[in-house]
């Protein structure tokens, strides 16, 4: 439940707002929350007084119109507005209901109680005509912060270390960072989350000019690294070759175009964190009508990119899951299981990433690694072997949570966007404890 914000802090957001200055991240959802009361409880006492007052009147002159009339006539000559008066108060009928049409007062007596002796009427005649109280600023800010959050433009600044979370469509391991922690970071994607107002429109396509106007929506300077994420839910596990959410070229430009956004802010260069796979690659050729010429082939990774920048880090979620898969192993032979065509597809690479690890056979008994071309084929496998040490590798969560309410109470198993998640938090928590300033002694 968010928090109530006084009226001197909703007209201080409200102010910033207007101005196009940033606002605390922790304050969007508040200040968008924040509602008026239609009408105090004396307001209401005073609208039933004027409401008795004004019937009276009112079947004064049409229920028993001889009265009215009675009245008109005994009443002096100055309840006779001028005509100019009672086409001025006509107008003012007409700013909040309906103009009376008739020059005695008396037949302006119930809309002057209603509007006047009541409360409500005086304030929405106010702000009919005057449009800067307080209330009005507060609720035309929080207009303006709705627009900007749907535009994708907001203003906000965040906890010092907060994350700026290059995140591609539906990518599930930023949106969990984030609904695990709201201020964690800002999300910066093509469209809006749903899972988030905390938002920044960023594409890949807008070039230099799109990473100045968004990282300068933020307090970018006090941010402690940024997270990118080319890879793709649903093959966050031994990928293909093309299985990705952004091409290894266009992670290039987008770590340089950071990297050159920082050189001219006069900063000091902040960690890159690239979830994917690091073999992944792109290839530019030169050729021929003989062929290929060799000599002027250009191939670009993720490993590579690593290599070539400063403070560029790979987080591969297929080498964090296949070091869990070696300490759960703990020196036994892993054997790998799926379908025909899961085996086709993954098993030579699964060996050969496995080897890269060193793993070694030390003691006798057998782990069985379970992956296929989707969870539900490993679903199948659990279900369908329960007895033997296998280890299903799943990606989906809600595979995960339907197996885990029977087939997965004991832990045997991998669920790899939590795995992952897990270890960008080690990265992130391991950077900023390296960046705090030493203690005092």
């Amino acid at each position: 439940m968010s928090k109530t914000l006084s009226k001197r802090k909703l007209l201080e957001l409200a102010n910033h707002i207007r101005a196009g200055r940033r606002i605390p991240a922790e304050t969007v959802a508040p200040f968008l929350e924040h509602t008026f009361p239609e009408t105090s409880a004396f307001g209401r006492i005073m609208l039933k007084v004027a409401a008795y007052i004004s019937l009276f009147f009112a079947s004064v002159l049409v229920i028993f119109p001889e009265v009215g009339e009675f009245l008109i006539d005994v009443l002096p000559s100055f309840f006779m507005l001028p005509e100019r008066l009672a086409k001025a108060l006509d107008y003012v009928w007409g700013l909040v209901g309906k103009p009376v049409g008739k020059q005695h007062l008396m037949y302006h007596l119930p809309n002057i109680i209603i509007y006047a002796f009541g409360v409500a009427g005086i304030r929405k005649l106010w702000r009919r005509l005057n449009k800067n109280n307080w209330r009005d600023r507060v609720e035309y800010a929080q207009a303006e912060l709705q627009e900007n959050i749907v535009n994708g433009t907001v203003r906000i600044d965040f906890p010092r270390g907060f994350s700026l979370l290059f995140s591609g469509e539906g990518d599930r391991m930023a949106r969990s960072l984030v609904e695990e922690d709201p201020l964690v970071g800002v999300t910066l994607q093509a469209s809006r989350p749903p899972y988030t107002a905390l938002w920044g429109r960023f594409l890949t396509d807008d070039g230099y000019e799109g990473i100045q106007r968004v990282l300068g929506q933020y307090n970018t300077e006090q941010a402690g690294e940024y997270v990118l994420f080319p890879v793709v839910d649903e093959h966050l596990f031994l990928p293909g070759p093309s299985e990705f959410d952004m091409a290894p070229h266009r992670v290039e430009i987008a770590v340089r175009r950071i990297r050159e956004y920082e050189r001219r802010q006069g900063w000091e260069r902040k960690t890159v964190i690239i979830v994917g796979d690091r073999e992944q690659s792109s290839a530019f050729l030169t050729v021929s009508r003989e062929g290929i010429n060799e000599d002027t082939g250009d191939t670009i990774s993720l490993h590579s990119i690593e290599s070539d920048y400063d403070d560029v880090i790979v987080a591969d979620p297929t080498e964090i899951t296949l070091k869990r898969i070696v300490e759960v192993a703990n020196g036994r032979r892993i054997l790998f299981r799926a379908s025909n065509v899961g085996v086709e597809k993954y098993a030579a690479v699964f060996y050969r990433r496995l080897a890269f690890l060193g793993h070694e056979e030390t003691r006798e008994g057998v782990l069985i690694v379970g992956y296929d071309i989707s969870d539900l084929e490993t679903e199948h496998q659990i279900v369908a072997k329960p007895d033997v040490d296998y280890l299903p590798v799943i990606l989906a969560r809600e595979v995960f949570d339907q197996l885990s309410e029977t087939y997965l109470q004991d832990g045997r198993y991998i669920f790899v966007p939590d795995l992952v998640k897990s270890e960008l938090q080690r990265l992130v928590s391991a950077r900023h404890s390296d960046d705090a300033p030493e203690p005092s002694t």
